[in-house]
């Protein structure tokens, strides 16, 4: 561009046809240097060579999926370390369940979306464990978690990483940062790990102790279980009983609280494939009844009244 550009200029030409070749070039800089404008609510932004889709919302909701992607570009080579495998249609998961909010609430959450597959970036570890150090991964990463800090802005947002799993108990896993040998205490001993939970900004706001958000019939996973969707931490399984569990992994940690020390709320959610993530139809009856039962937790739990908007004191 720059040799054309030297190249037209030293033609001869009158002063008119300066003055528009001056004017062109003034125009045409002032476009290269706008910044992409933010999209409103419900519309996507994508970024980092359209390997980060961000869609922002108006619910105190970010849904992030990082282990969905699909695209293999040549110029980034593979991890060599770490998990590889992707969470099969945990992106398409992650989108049905904001449009599941968004039919519920006529509002939309915020979506984070990493299109680059897991075997080239993994948004849910530290930089340099995520990307091997490449720098267009790098640019993925960054881009990632950037849409997920320009979500958090009222300071109350309910952070929901998905992710797919293939243990043998097809049951719906909650990590909240805490073990399964953790999970197995009792109520008074559960009670001296809440500040380690991913869910421990809720204490300031809820009426109920700390079990009963973790594993009670009012937790995410007891309202899921009502809805028909096996869960752990719940009433029924109030910890793996010995199953394979995963307990909530970098991005759960990181956004359970900001720089300022403020808590947030944050829950990693684990699908199984057969009959969540499986087929369309599966994944949107389980996406109505995750937002069915977001919106009765943060009612209870958080004062949020997600259908009126509405949060007590």
């Amino acid at each position: 561009m720059h040799a054309d550009r030297d190249k037209c200029v030293s033609l001869q030409a009158s002063p008119a046809q300066l003055l528009v070749i001056a004017l062109t070039f003034f125009f045409c800089s002032g476009l290269a240097e706008e910044k992409p404008k933010t999209p409103h609510p419900g519309q996507s932004l994508f970024t980092a060579n359209d390997t980060v889709e961000y869609v922002p919302g108006t619910l105190p909701i970010v849904i992030a999926a990082p282990h969905g992607g699909r695209l293999t570009p040549a110029n980034i080579p593979d991890r060599t370390e770490g998990v590889v495998v992707t969470d099969a249609d945990s992106d398409l998961l992650a989108r049905e369940i904001a449009e599941a909010l968004h039919r519920l609430t006529r509002q939309h959450a915020h979506l984070v979306i990493c299109h680059l597959k897991r075997s080239k970036v993994d948004c849910n570890r530290d930089a340099l464990t995520g990307t091997g150090g490449n720098a267009a991964a790098m640019e993925t990463w960054q881009a990632f978690h950037d849409s997920i800090e320009s979500a958090r802005t009222t300071g109350r947002e309910l952070y929901l990483d998905i992710h797919g799993h293939s243990h043998p108990q097809p049951r719906v896993e909650l990590g909240y940062q805490l073990s399964a040998e953790q999970l197995k205490q009792s109520r008074a001993s559960l009670a001296t790990l809440e500040d380690r939970s991913t869910i421990s900004g809720l204490g300031t706001t809820s009426h109920d102790g700390f079990e009963e958000r973790l594993r009670g019939s009012s937790s995410l996973g007891g309202l899921l279980e009502s809805k028909g969707f096996p869960s752990v931490p719940s009433p029924t399984n109030p910890d793996p009983a010995g199953q394979p569990y995963f307990s909530g992994g970098f991005n759960a940690e990181r956004y359970s609280a900001n720089a300022e020390g403020e808590q947030f709320v944050a829950v990693q959610i684990e699908c199984p494939r057969d009959g969540v993530r499986d087929s369309e139809q599966n994944r949107k009856r389980f996406a109505e009844a995750l937002a069915e039962s977001i919106v009765v937790f943060l009612k209870r739990h958080a004062g949020m009244d997600l259908l009126t908007q509405q949060s007590r004191p």
